[in-house]
């Protein structure tokens, strides 16, 4: 297949859509009346514009897409203007590749077209192009395409020939299998398709669109995805149905491009900064500033590799990070079997799965036996889970989320397999290369969204400002130069070089500095990074979201205590024996019910499995020959239990786990099937959440007082799990693995319950203080009980002593269901035998209003909401969700979507987004978050942009400290290299009024000695090691301290050189410069010593050395500069070095820098002015800018002129000014509707916000 034309693609903010041309109604797919456009369902439009379509409508990579033939006499054109500006025009299209596509080509429909155009609106704000070229194949072409990587060298030639021949062998037709959505494939003649951030667009004729092409099942029965005869070798795809395949999905690769040296430092030679660096150094050489341009030009290359050198390495980091390939066998149908390499698989294959495990180098799902499989170098899940077969069903609709306990994920390792004896285990493959789930993640990785951080973006417009200050001082001294009559090509050039001096030639090496220091920091902390740009977002932090159980609790658990089924519960209390005498099928159910697996000796699975099957002191056995022959030729876990000496009455116990139903997050239960030894009789055992079993178990064998004592376990924080039974008749082994969950798990016999302690991390509380402490707020999001959640919370500190939680529900009887909101009730934990009297109620109403005012004793309020709650609140009540959000500490029973959805909402509500977590169900969140934080052994997860090997929630803080320090330092730097070029275009341009200016060597001591080395080693500062400071950094370059600071910097520094130079011209022995050169300007001379360039040189170079200094911030955020040692030892050296160059230098240095020494008291005078520039700028930065205008943003009076714009602050707002929510005390009756209706009338402008 011949390669995909790939430009760079630009991206622009927009305000609105219609900035752009595209208003925002027609980008979502619905327009109005009103000039925009309606879309059909082929997607579309009937606005002015016929060629605009969409594709991957309603998702979230939407985009708009136009199609574009090329023109022959646009294109000659447009080439001849390109020759004649001797490449330039083509260079500024590179930079903008839309203008070159409508210069060479016009829009036209789809089905002539030669590129399409991509549109994609990122955030709602930039406006993202991606510009591709349409291939169109016959079914022969490009199948010889596919060909040609196989053949070798001397057939290629014949490729074509080769192709019929293989098909004339076979019985399938010459043709290519495009994917319809309900699984089946469509055989063409023809494909047209173009490919996007690595995925294939394929043309469908009848639709008259391009669809993305998608993996092989979500969206059709699962029963569909079965291959019954597959045992029996009797499916799969043939050779060359698997060629076929392979031709419209490509290769099975997860391909990530290192670019040559040659290509990046031509991409790199191209960016603008280094075109207007080579522009500078050219103006540099033609006005004799030899050294100088050698200098920048040495400065600008180093610049250069270092840009290099880090983006190969990361390149190669993630390209060796999920590269990959293997050797798999494949079932070809007709009992015929194959080994093919696993960049040949393709959707629709059946796999076999060796039984000594692999890595998997496809998403496919599990139709036959039981994988063990570690995820966690795609997860960060650290526990090896359990896969099982997909149940075969008409009703049942394939999702891989839904169904990821029957996946087998790209990037996955199977450890063990188990089945039949003489069967194989079988998987078909779903998706391949970037379709997989580790396609997908890596490709977020390779084309992530525009950074939405507002340093980055005031960066270039300061930029842009300094380029217009330049642009104003170049039109100036050109203006004046031409009035005085001095047009000499030296001048012109010299005039030019005004806007030379106005970008700085290490800004993006000094800024790039910065994040490789902080990215080393985080290293040596044991904090891996993959995506070094969100190491700056991470100072922002202002939200940070936390799994429970793993991340906030330890992975290991206690048994508190077990509590057998009887009429009623007796209530457990602690003892040495927490199992005291169990009913048998309550014992076995714990020795049974679990997932655990034997890996190299060693016993691995769940915490809460291993705890539970440990304290039954049962024995878990790796199954042998004879295991497999008891059990009908099944492969089981086998448990047994061994009577003690004195237990001599009793015989052995063995009992074969036949099948298994893994734990699911969304049906929050997990199940086996077991069969005892010399018994027919298979038992069914179902273990889950307290809600669930209870739901699923019969309302007889339910203990009157149930309720009442799983509250009592859950409000004092520990983990209840409930196990509940059934007899299922016997049955043979085939027809049990073919039978359904669902078939099994009703009318249940409830057993008892499991209780469990689930102890605090020893840091989690000190953590949570300090983030608290600095006004970070914290969110717990987990899959366990909401009051167990409750009790956790409160015991780490995430709610407060004196705050109160109200527990959000609905009432179901109503359409839509009413939200409910009740306090709950402070419950101290058991220690030991005595238990803390939980504190008061504030109120002895049946409705109260809660007091948001933090100064009373009543505290703040924190709401409580479970995943079916925030359900109800997505459908129904909208105008409440950014209610909840910024009011919700709680949220529990969350599915991994929810999880995801709610740090969505938090961004959107203004806050800076962070997410801990350590296992599977958090990667969504991970993902969306600003900083996403797996707690993994493993050093890189795709999943997230950094994972802490230390399984401590430490790393929070920790990556907010390194994160603040590195935003400090970026904007110290930016700012540094800002005033440095305003301290230069002023002394150039006062210069210039006097007929001179600096020579080379000045140019070179200043920007190749002090800049780049105070730059380089400005980054180096570590980090304050104190508490967080109580407000993160500014993030805006164009808030008043940053602007305040340049301004009065700038002025202070403009006045110390116009007074130099004032009074230099007033000393008796001053001759100017013009009169001792006979009128002949300094530029066409050459020769530029003076004592005017003497009196604004000398006092330049404090300037210069000490805003370094003034810049170089401390304390809250970094720490003091002094213990900066190498910072501080370069302060000082210059700091000397000038002093002496000022002096009194020997002749050499003299001669070299050309400075006209003054008398020597006046050289003191020069002294004394860089003396009091230094006094003056370390004070404007101490006292005026980190105090007053700081102040300042924090005052009353500048709030009410610039409100924040955060959302999160308005509700915050409008809380505290309102009785929302009515909330009913412990055992209350709810609020009536009336008055909840009357209270949430204020809040509905948030729909539109949010």
């Amino acid at each position: 297949m011949s390669p995909q034309t790939d430009q760079v693609a630009n991206s622009s903010q927009v305000n609105t859509f219609g900035n752009s041309g595209h208003s925002k109604t027609s980008h979502e797919g619905s327009d109005s009346a009103d000039g925009s456009s309606t879309q059909d369902a082929s997607g579309s439009t009937s606005s002015g514009n016929s060629y605009v379509k969409y594709v991957n409508l309603g998702e979230e990579d939407q985009m708009e897409i136009q199609g574009y033939r090329r023109s022959i006499l646009w294109t000659i054109v447009t080439w001849f203007f390109i020759v004649i500006t001797v490449g330039i025009l083509r260079m500024v299209y590179h930079w903008f590749p839309e203008w070159f596509l409508n210069c060479t080509h016009t829009k036209c429909p789809f089905e002539v077209a030669d590129k399409v155009l991509l549109v994609e609106i990122c955030q709602k704000k930039y406006r993202k192009i991606h510009i591709r070229t349409i291939i169109r194949q016959s079914a022969l072409q490009a199948l010889t395409s596919d060909c040609q990587e196989e053949l070798s060298a001397n057939n290629r030639k014949h490729t074509e020939d080769y192709v019929l021949e293989e098909f004339n062998k076979s019985t399938e037709v010459l043709s290519l299998p495009l994917p319809n959505p309900d699984g089946t494939f469509n055989e063409v003649d023809t494909m047209s398709m173009f490919t996007c951030k690595k995925l294939r667009y394929v043309w469908n004729e009848k639709s008259k669109a391009f669809f993305k092409l998608k993996s092989l099942g979500p969206g059709i029965p699962t029963s569909l995805l079965h291959c019954p005869d597959a045992q029996q070798g009797l499916a799969g795809l043939s050779a060359t149905q698997q060629q076929k395949r392979r031709a419209v999905y490509g290769r099975n690769t997860i391909y990530v491009p290192v670019r040559s040296i040659l290509s990046l430092l031509l991409l790199e030679v191209i960016n603008p900064f280094y075109v207007f660096q080579v522009v500078s150094i050219m103006i540099w050489i033609v006005i004799w500033y030899y050294f100088y341009a050698a200098a920048i030009a040495v400065m600008s290359i180093t610049g250069i590799i270092i840009t290099i050198t880090q983006t190969r390495k990361n390149q190669r980091r993630l390209r060796n990070t999920v590269r990959g390939d293997d050797i798999v066998t494949v079932c070809r149908g007709k009992g015929a079997y194959d080994r093919i390499g696993t960049e040949e698989l393709v959707p629709g294959d059946v796999i076999v799965i060796p039984a000594a495990g692999c890595v998997m180098h496809c998403d496919a799902v599990l139709l036959f036996g039981t994988c063990i499989v570690n995820e966690s170098m795609l997860t960060g899940e650290s526990v090896p889970v359990t896969k099982t077969p997909l149940p075969m069903r008409n009703d049942i609709f394939y999702n891989p989320r839904e169904h990821a306990r029957h996946t087998l994920f790209s990037g996955t390792k199977v450890v063990q397999t188990r089945f039949y004896n003489d069967e194989k285990v079988m998987a078909v493959v779903t998706s391949t290369g970037f379709l997989t789930a580790k396609g997908s993640l890596v490709s977020s990785i390779m084309y992530p969204p525009p950074a939405d951080f507002k340093f980055e973006r005031d960066s270039y417009k300061f930029i842009g400002f300094l380029a217009f200050l330049a642009s104003i001082g170049f039109v100036y001294s050109l203006v004046q130069k031409i009035k005085n009559g001095d047009t000499g090509l030296q001048v012109i050039m010299h005039t030019f070089d005004l806007i030379t001096v106005c970008v700085p030639p290490a800004l993006p090496a000094a800024m790039a500095a910065g994040i490789i220091l902080a990215q080393r920091r985080l290293k040596l902390r044991n904090i891996f990074c993959i995506s070094p740009r969100a190491i700056n977002v991470s100072g922002s932090l202002n939200c940070v979201c936390f799994d429970k159980t793993g991340t906030l609790t330890e992975d290991g658990l206690d048994l508190w205590g077990v509590v057998p089924a009887t009429s009623t519960l007796q209530e457990h209390t602690k003892t040495e024996d927490p199992k005291m005498e169990l009913p048998y099928l309550l014992l076995k159910g714990m020795a049974t019910c679990h997932s655990l697996t034997i890996i190299d000796g060693t016993l691995n699975g769940d915490p809460l499995d291993l705890k539970m099957f440990e304290s039954t002191e049962w024995s878990l056995v790796e199954p042998s020959m004879e295991d497999t022959n008891k059990y009908d030729n099944l492969c089981p876990t086998v448990v047994t239990w061994t009577p003690k000496e004195t237990e001599s009455a009793f015989k052995m116990v063995e009992v074969g786990i036949v099948r298994q139903f893994p734990f699911s997050s969304a049906l929050q239960r997990m199940a086996v099937l077991c069969k005892e030894m010399e018994n027919d009789q298979m038992h069914f055992f179902c273990k889950g959440s307290p809600e669930m079993i209870q739901s699923l178990s019969m309302p007889e064998t339910i203990p009157e007082n149930y309720n009442q004592l799983l509250e009592t376990y859950t409000k004092q924080g520990f983990r209840v799990i409930a196990l509940a039974h059934r007899l299922v008749e016997s049955q043979s082994i085939n027809k049990l693995q073919k039978v359904q969950r669902e078939d099994l798990e009703h009318e249940l016999t409830f057993l008892g319950l499991v209780v469990l302690e689930n102890r605090l991390k020893p840091d989690t509380a000190d953590v949570l203080r300090e983030l608290s402490s600095a006004d970070v707020r914290t969110i717990m999001v987990t899959g366990d009980n909401l009051l167990t959640a409750i009790s956790v919370a409160r015991d780490c500190e995430m709610v407060g002593s004196n705050d109160e939680i109200v527990i959000v529900n609905f009432d179901e009887t109503t359409l839509p269901p009413r939200l409910t909101y009740r306090m709950a009730e402070k419950v101290a934990r058991q220690i030991g035998d005595q238990v803390a009297s939980p504190p008061s109620s504030v109120t002895t109403l049946d409705e109260v209003i809660l007091n948001v005012d933090t100064a009373t004793n009543s505290g703040r309020y924190h709401f409580a909401i479970t995943g079916k709650v925030w359900s109800v609140i997505q459908q129904h009540y909208s105008d409440v969700i950014p209610l909840m959000t910024v009011k919700g500490t709680i949220f529990a029973r969350m599915s991994p979507d929810q999880k995801q959805q709610l740090v969505q909402e938090l961004q959107k509500m203004g806050y800076f987004v962070g997410m801990c977590g350590d296992g599977a169900n958090d990667c969504g969140a991970l993902k969306a978050a600003h900083a996403g934080i797996a707690l993994t052994d493993s050093e890189a997860s795709v999943a997230s942009p950094f994972t802490s090997k230390e399984p401590s929630i430490a790393c929070v803080p920790e990556l907010i400290r390194q994160g603040r320090c590195a935003l400090v330092t970026s904007f110290g730097i930016f700012s540094y290299m800002a005033i440095y070029a305003l301290i230069q275009f002023f002394s150039v341009m006062i210069l210039f009024e006097v007929g001179t200016n600096l020579s080379d060597f000045q140019f070179l001591y200043v920007d190749f000695f002090i800049i780049c080395s105070l730059s380089a080693f400005f980054g180096q500062t570590q980090p304050y090691p104190g508490k967080l400071f109580k407000r993160p950094p500014m993030t805006s370059l164009l808030s008043p301290p940053p602007v305040g600071s340049l301004v009065i910097q700038a002025t202070i520094i403009l006045l110390i050189q116009l007074t130099s130079l004032l009074v230099a011209q007033q000393q008796d022995w001053f001759v100017p410069y013009m009169n001792i050169t006979n009128g002949t300007l300094g530029t066409e001379l050459a020769e530029y010593a003076c004592t005017e360039n003497y009196a604004v040189v000398g006092v330049s170079f404090s300037q210069y050395i000490f805003l370094a200094l003034a810049y170089s911030k401390g304390k809250p955020y970094r720490e003091i500069f002094l213990k900066n040692y190498w910072f501080t030892a370069t302060l000082a050296v210059w700091t000397g070095f000038s002093l002496y160059l000022l002096i009194n230098p020997n002749e050499y240095f003299q001669e070299l820098v050309e400075l006209e020494m003054p008398p020597l008291y006046f050289r003191f005078v020069i002294i004394g002015f860089s003396v009091i520039q230094v006094i003056l700028c370390l004070l404007i930065e101490a006292f005026l800018v980190d105090r007053g205008l700081i102040a300042m943003m924090n005052s009353s009076w500048w709030l009410k002129l610039r409100p924040r714009k955060e959302i999160y602050l308005e509700v915050e707002e409008k809380l505290s000014n309102s009785q929302w929510p009515l909330v009913s005390k412990y055992e209350g009756e709810p609020p009536h509707e009336e008055d909840l209706s009357s209270v949430l009338i204020q809040f509905s402008a948030f729909r539109a916000k949010s």
